[in-house]
């Protein structure tokens, strides 16, 4: 699977699934009609596939997290940023670069939605079209031109929580959300304290500095690097992987399902995650 800024998955999106997510955005689907959109609260109770009862108002909450203030950007920023996820697939540049035998042969503007910065919109687009290839090189040039190290990591996690809900709502057989309602207020941009530099490109709360608010994130060992990468931002770190746990499993290291509501088993579960990961070559 792919590696990306932090060495958490993040699986690219198929071919196949990111041209019918092009066509659901441009309004060109010939099954959806015009205005055929869900509202962005309890969109996935109308899925005609039956959904485990977390998962729904999992996906739901998430979605509605998005449009509000952030650790270090506004609502309207972050709702700017699932415009810019959703609108990557449309983007020459992109295109152009994942085409490319390296993405960092292409230069040149995105054809940008919003009114964000470029570098933030660079570091959107990126994420959600090519994560697979992103360096540390890059990373550190986009710090270059003026990105925080904590702006960095919430756009990464709001372009990839968005990216997660709409891919999921198209396997479905849903249309996307309405955007999230934008929630008015600044953001605190505050610094962490707690955090220190590593293991990966950006800085972590490692296990052992973490305060008595946010000790009980690594309990029960749950510590694993994966884990560990968004907490520079904990209220964010939290939010995501309140998505990511329903859509797998909380805690990885279980060897069977044992009490947990799932059709199939983990055997099951890993083979085609494996099968998937070799077909999107995607390797972690």
């Amino acid at each position: 699977m792919s590696p990306t800024p932090f060495g958490f998955i993040l699986e690219p999106v198929p071919l196949e699934m990111a041209e019918a997510l092009d066509n659901r955005i441009s309004g060109t689907d010939p099954e959806i009609l015009p205005g055929d959109t869900l509202p962005g609260m309890r969109a996935f109770a109308a899925a005609a596939l039956p959904l485990r009862p977390e998962l729904g108002p999992a996906l739901d909450r998430g979605w509605a997290q998005l449009g509000e203030t952030g650790a270090w950007l506004s609502g309207a920023e972050r709702v700017a940023a699932v415009r810019e996820a959703r609108a990557a697939w449309d983007c020459a540049v992109c295109r152009e670069r994942k085409a490319a035998l390296s993405p960092y042969a292409i230069d040149g503007p995105h054809d940008s939605v919003t009114d964000l910065p470029e570098a933030w919109v660079d570091v959107v687009h990126r994420v959600v079209t090519d994560p697979g290839r992103l360096t540390e090189r890059w990373c550190r040039s986009v710090r270059n031109f003026g990105v925080e190290e904590d702006e960095y990591v919430e756009l990464v996690t709001v372009a990839i929580t968005a990216t997660v809900i709409d891919t999921f709502a198209l396997a479905v057989g849903l249309s996307l959300p309405d955007l999230p309602a934008v929630q008015d207020g600044a953001a605190p941009r505050r610094r962490e304290p707690t955090a220190t530099p590593g293991p990966g490109w950006v800085a972590t709360i490692a296990p052992e500095n973490a305060g008595p608010g946010f000790a009980d994130f690594y309990a029960n060992d749950s510590h694993f690097y994966i884990r560990r990468s968004l907490t520079l931002l904990p209220d964010e770190a939290r939010k995501f992987w309140d998505v990511m746990n329903p859509l797998y499993l909380a805690d990885p290291r279980i060897r069977e399902l044992d009490g947990l509501d799932r059709a199939i088993g983990r055997a099951q579960m890993e083979f085609l995650a494996a099968r998937a990961s070799m077909l999107l070559g995607c390797y972690y």
